[in-house]
């Protein structure tokens, strides 16, 4: 798929270019231009949906329109939506133009496969673009990156729980120090250093999960992907292939794939070497080196695909969330600090009885209810299912989902009142009371999707991650929890930054911390 399978906006640039090439009196050709604004106009008001932040009848490109996508989309969607609660309607994203579904629809198109996540990927996140290739190989057909996740990441936590913990352990101690007095640190930065480090060490084994050079290539391309990203949207698709070679950001992604080719290509030779020296079968030299590296080897079975650019994709998806929900929850938990004790109570108890498995994380119900909570009051994102349409879909109650157009769902009832009691309360039991009713039992857990709770998108496109990823936080947690005394620092209130449809913790938020004396070693 190529970027030109989206409508697009003609530039005034492209129309003056048009004009010298052809030397059309300017006559006619203001009146093609007036027959086209007019034809535009009424093929808008055509349209079943409103849309939200409409271009003016004289706008040729939608510029303006996608800054106030980029600086108002909550206040937009929340206020159609508390006004139509089941009622569609169109933004001009800056993504491109978008159809934004209500809630209650999640449940029809969970399972379409004519509606894709991986081809919005693609388009959203500029796959056919250098410096990009993360998030091409990421939304490939053949579907490697997913297939990994899924079956390895997933089906293997019980086997990769200890090493998280080891890793956590080595990385607390070392980016939290163990310093018993107060001390300041920029909470974020240390925390995406953290998750970095320990998201490595399962993806790429010891040999690179300390690999400092590694480390900041995951960290860099992670952050500034998604800046270049916003930054390349807001030109015309057509320019985008000419116009990312002068755009700062673009060019550090550029450099950040080259670095991380010679950092991991000799990683992949030497492995190569080592398994011709090795008598096993496959299957066996698979559990000889059992990462990241070689999933993405199985998976492929011959087939072409980009070794080093999955494994930044698969950092790049890892990180990005993970972090930022590790730094909410953890920015909540200490502005309610009376959950302090009881979260440290429920770990020491659980650790004790079942140690570092799976059971142990899934036994930790109060943790799993903080964790969800702080997804429900600030998910990163306020619409999910985010789906290209690869063919022309109809929706049961009439909704058209043209072929090649955008299409999510509004993330609203995270923080609907008719669903969630009090939804502007953080409540760190709302999950845990849920879970103790047998007909909530399961919808109450972190990993679980439903309409009401889309923090992790629906269906079988759902985030296939999740289960690693609410693993990784709850460890994480725990060490931070256990070990360590929190408060946040004075002159600066916690504050969530947002920017279209993303919702961000605060990135200049610093915490105190000191180290405490933890009711067990771990």
């Amino acid at each position: 798929m190529n970027s030109q399978s989206i409508p697009v906006d003609v530039s005034w640039i492209e129309t003056v270019g048009v004009y010298n090439a052809t030397h059309i009196p300017l006559p006619y050709l203001a009146a093609v231009l007036l027959a086209v604004l007019v034809l535009s106009t009424y093929r808008h008001s055509q349209k079943k949906d409103v849309m939200l932040n409409p271009n003016s009848p004289w706008e040729l490109t939608s510029r303006r329109a996608k800054k106030k996508f980029i600086s108002g989309a909550y206040q937009m969607i929340d206020s159609w939506f508390k006004k139509n609660p089941r009622k569609s309607a169109q933004v001009m994203a800056d993504v491109g133009e978008m159809k934004v579904l209500p809630p209650h629809m999640a449940d029809e198109i969970r399972n379409e496969d004519r509606l894709s996540f991986a081809r919005w990927i693609f388009v959203a996140f500029h796959g056919n673009i250098p410096g990009f290739e993360g998030f091409r190989e990421g939304s490939r057909d053949s579907g490697i990156v997913k297939s990994a996740i899924l079956r390895d990441l997933t089906k293997h936590l019980n086997k990769v729980t200890e090493p998280l913990a080891a890793e956590t352990a080595f990385a607390t101690s070392l980016l939290l120090s163990e310093n018993k007095e107060w001390h300041s640190i920029d909470f974020k930065d240390t925390m995406l250093q953290l998750i970095a480090r320990v998201s490595s060490r399962v993806f790429l084994g010891d040999l690179l999960c300390r690999d400092e050079e590694w480390l900041r290539i995951t960290r860099d391309y992670t952050t500034s992907s998604f800046i270049a990203a916003e930054e390349l949207r807001l030109w015309p698709a057509p320019l985008r292939p000419v116009v990312h070679w002068f755009l700062p950001k673009c060019g550090e992604l550029r450099a950040l794939v080259q670095k991380a080719r010679e950092v991991v290509l000799p990683v992949l030779e030497e492995r190569r070497r080592q398994k011709m020296n090795l008598s096993q079968t496959a299957s066996e030299q698979s559990k000889v080196f059992d990462d990241a590296i070689e999933w993405f080897e199985t998976a492929a079975n011959g087939r072409p695909y980009d070794p080093v650019c999955a494994q930044l994709m698969l950092s790049t998806a890892a990180i990005h969330t993970t972090t930022d929900l590790t730094c909410q929850t953890m920015t909540q938990i200490v502005l309610h600090p009376e959950i302090i004790a009881p979260l440290r109570k429920e770990i020491v108890d659980v650790l004790q009885e079942h140690g570092w498995k799976k059971t142990a994380l899934f036994e930790m119900k109060l943790l799993d209810s903080v964790i969800k909570e702080s997804q429900r009051t600030k998910p990163s994102s306020i619409v999910v299912m985010r789906r290209l349409a690869l063919d022309h879909v109809k929706l049961s109650d009439g909704t058209v989902i043209p072929k090649n157009s955008q299409v999510c769902v509004t993330s609203r009832r995270m923080w609907d009142g008719e669903i969630h009691e009090n939804p502007d309360k953080f409540d760190p039991y709302r999950f845990y009371n849920m879970r103790q009713e047998a007909e909530n039992h399961t919808k109450a857990q972190l990993v679980v999707t439903t309409p009401d709770h889309l923090a992790f998108g629906h269906g079988k496109q759902a985030c296939p991650g999740r289960f690693f990823a609410a693993n990784e936080i709850k460890i994480v947690l725990i060490y931070l929890l256990l070990r360590y005394d929190w408060k946040i620092a004075e002159g600066r209130a916690p504050q969530i930054q947002r920017s279209g449809m993303f919702t961000l913790t605060d990135p200049q938020l610093k915490m105190m911390v000191r180290r405490r004396q933890e009711e067990m070693a771990v």
